[in-house]
């Protein structure tokens, strides 16, 4: 059975999570503790993850986007060790976070998997059926709003072929870091197989529902019952499988339910974050990593700026907001926030909740204004490595480019534009700008001599290093 670790038993859960929310609340200040951190509730902690909700997308938006290192150091500093922190919304929560954390607790020794509700008695034994095992899908999410780029085209491709009929089901597995659209792509498949009846009922099933409802089965005797709740789906799509690193019982009982499911001509489509070939060094049990690599293995790789770009787009088209976000708005937003695509989408949430029931116009300075402090919680001191990363970017080159000996004018004049913003905007010497380029100091003078004649003269020289600017000043 898996056991995770969690909280000190030296305090009980509740006075640990009162004194997490005490020390937000000094972080923070009042106002934005009371706007944003107030309700946050526990719902699972272990060293690996801890997970907690709050009662709206727009609160776990900011949250993540905004405030997630703030939550997590705080975690770090106040409770224990944490490696990664998620955010979830939870409907009709407890108004407060102390009832809901000491009702937990009675239901846990009780029960301990919440997605499992017994049902009937068997020898004695309450036996649990498996009711809530699938989570409710997301409506935007759906293939007319994913966005299909270089990065993503194989995993897109796979996706269409998870739907096609008169064929044998093969297992497919997305694989990427978190924010490249993993989670957004297998939901868009759930939504689509739901739309022909003939295909049966479509699960997307979390690592946690996962988890909890493997030990409510083991702990209750009734792994049958786990595997005919699964395998009612059609279409079976889990979610985060990395996260199952250690939990050796969950994975056996999914590889179970893979191989039954294909073989009775059902689509199974998992998502992790890492490559097949990683898993098993990451904790994932050796036959499940070989099962997965044995399927069609599709990466998603981080978008550039056009991708980004193309979210944003299809985002505010889908958006039942009364504001308009201009083009250059929306540009800065794809070359600014480019962490991840989820990042990126928060930014645009942020200005939608401001504006969203305004008909008004959002221009650049007015997205400048309102994305200040999304930034100034994240920024850190912008490098000279930063300012060629941005200057590749801004003129269309390979990373590469800018330090290698090829002299074509376009990557001659993206070099005079990094010079410039590296000297004016990050007050580097020239020796040091020479030596991140791999030139000489005086090769340099004389990039920055050109750069500034450019500058004067040349509108796409302008617009290049106003990009390489907007990157690094943020």
């Amino acid at each position: 059975m898996d056991n995770d670790n969690g909280m000190s038993g030296r305090e009980n859960q509740s006075e640990l999570f009162k004194r997490y929310h005490a020390a937000l609340r000094t972080r923070v200040g009042d106002a934005k503790y009371v706007s944003w951190f107030k309700d946050l509730g526990l719902e699972e902690y272990s060293e690996d993850c801890v997970t907690l909700s709050t009662d709206s997308e727009t609160k776990r938006d900011m949250l993540d986007h905004r405030f997630a290192p703030v939550l997590e150091e705080t975690w770090r500093k106040e409770v224990g060790p944490c490696r990664k922190m998620r955010l979830m919304v939870l409907k009709n929560k407890l108004s407060e976070f102390a009832a809901r954390i000491d009702a937990q607790e009675e239901r846990r020794a009780s029960d301990p998997a919440p997605v499992a509700k017994a049902r009937s008695v068997k020898d004695g034994k309450e036996t649990p059926t498996f009711e809530g095992l699938a989570t409710a899908l997301d409506p935007r999410r759906t293939f007319e709003a994913f966005a299909v780029h270089a990065s993503n085209r194989i995993a897109w491709a796979a996706a269409q072929e998870a739907l096609s009929d008169g064929r044998a089901r093969e297992l497919i597995y997305f694989y990427g870091p978190s924010g490249v659209g993993k989670t957004h792509l297998l939901q868009a498949i759930a939504h689509a197989w739901l739309q022909d009846q003939n295909r049966g009922e479509a699960g997307y099933v979390t690592y946690n529902n996962l988890s909890n409802a493997c030990v409510s089965a083991v702990w209750s005797n009734s792994t049958a019952a786990l595997h005919k709740a699964l395998l009612s789906f059609g279409f079976l799509g889990f979610d985060d499988i990395h996260f199952l690193n250690g939990k050796n019982r969950t994975q056996e009982e999914l590889l179970i339910v893979i191989d039954a499911a294909l073989d009775s001509g059902k689509q199974v489509v998992i998502a992790g974050e890492l490559p097949p070939a990683k898993l098993a060094e990451a904790g994932i049990n050796q036959r499940l990593a070989d099962r997965l690599a044995g399927g069609i293995c599709a990466p998603i790789h981080p978008g550039d700026e056009s991708l980004r770009l193309s979210v944003l787009k299809k985002r505010v088209e889908q958006s039942p907001a009364a504001c308009r976000i201009s083009d250059e708005a929306l540009g800065y937003i794809a070359r600014t926030f480019t962490q991840s695509t989820r990042e990126t989408i928060g930014a645009l949430n942020q200005l939608l909740l401001m504006y969203g029931a305004e008909e008004v116009l959002v221009d650049l300075d007015e997205a400048k204004s309102v994305l200040k402090s999304r930034l100034d919680d994240r920024r850190r001191a912008a490098t000279i490595d930063d300012a060629i990363e941005a200057g590749a970017e801004a003129f269309g080159l390979k990373l590469e480019d800018m330090t290698g000996r090829s002299q074509p004018q376009r990557i001659v004049r993206a070099r005079h534009a990094v010079v410039w913003c590296a000297r004016e905007v990050l007050k580097e010497s020239f020796p040091r700008i020479g030596k991140a380029l791999k030139r000489d100091h005086t090769t340099v003078m004389s990039s920055y001599r050109r750069a500034q004649a450019l500058i004067e003269r040349d509108k796409a020289f302008q617009d290049g290093v106003k990009r390489i600017r907007e990157a690094l000043e943020g």
